[in-house]
């Protein structure tokens, strides 16, 4: 479970999803078939494909931008997310599909115990939401306990630069005639304090709204090191396009 110094940064990011983002997430995120497809490709091109036991479990799935994907290739799909609109979203696109939603913590290990997986994804910037390093620790750690020997875990994650500490950026990320979604970074030594600023027009008028969150920095040192002493193999690791991707499997 979540260690209690991270409980209220959990339950604060679970609000900023809830009550702000997963509204516009698929708009601002460039759309679900883009970004399925971008897994796809992913996937694809890796080899991950069924292999053993077909279990594959997705943490921090949101709309099913892996799971669709995943549940397509073949795999038996065990989504799990905090942000329950955002499940309700992929469970719209799973019908036909071997997916099965979980709401809840992704630190919360007896939601996804168990299964025998031959896949672990947590990707999309999930793992920067957890409370502190330590529990990224914890959440690798299990995750090689619950695969089966030569299985896979897929980390990604945004690469925030070590030389933009003490920085602050505004990123513009999505817009259309009557919606521009920016977003606002400061770069602390461990943190990246956000802010998602939405300005939207209607009947002629602006409206501007907000809402804020904090996300832990990780290296692509510094999560290698934890999947190595966790006993994984590093097979890939990608720090291209201003995101980490490592495919890290466990040793038969």
């Amino acid at each position: 479970m979540t260690e209690p110094a991270g409980e209220e940064r959990v339950r604060a990011m679970q609000d900023h999803y809830d009550r702000f983002l997963a509204g516009h997430y698929l708009w601002m995120s460039g759309g679900f078939e883009r970004n399925a497809e971008k897994n796809r490709i992913f996937f694809a091109t890796h080899g991950i494909v069924p292999r053993d036991t077909r279990v594959a479990i997705d943490l921090g799935a949101g709309p099913g931008f892996q799971a669709v994907p995943l549940a397509g290739a073949g795999f038996m799909v065990h989504a799990v997310d905090l942000c329950r609109p955002l499940l309700d979203k992929l469970a719209d696109r799973s019908h036909g599909l071997p997916i099965t939603v979980h709401a809840g913590d992704i630190l919360d290990f007896s939601l996804w115990g168990g299964l025998l997986p031959e896949l672990i994804v947590c990707m999309g910037d999930t793992l920067t939401h957890l409370g502190s390093l330590h529990a990224a620790g914890e959440l690798v750690t299990r995750c090689h306990a619950e695969l089966r020997p030569g299985g896979r875990c897929i980390f990604s994650f945004r690469d925030y630069p070590a030389a933009l500490v003490g920085e602050v950026e505004v990123i513009p990320v999505q817009r259309d005639p009557d919606q521009i979604f920016l977003c606002r970074l400061g770069y602390g030594k461990e943190n990246v304090e956000g802010t998602d600023i939405l300005y939207a027009r209607s009947a002629g008028r602006w409206s501007r709204s907000s809402s804020g969150y904090t996300k832990i920095r990780i290296g692509s040192y510094v999560l290698r090191k934890i999947l190595s002493d966790a006993g994984f193999r590093i097979a890939y690791c990608s720090t291209g396009n201003g995101l980490i991707t490592i495919i890290a499997e466990k040793r038969s």
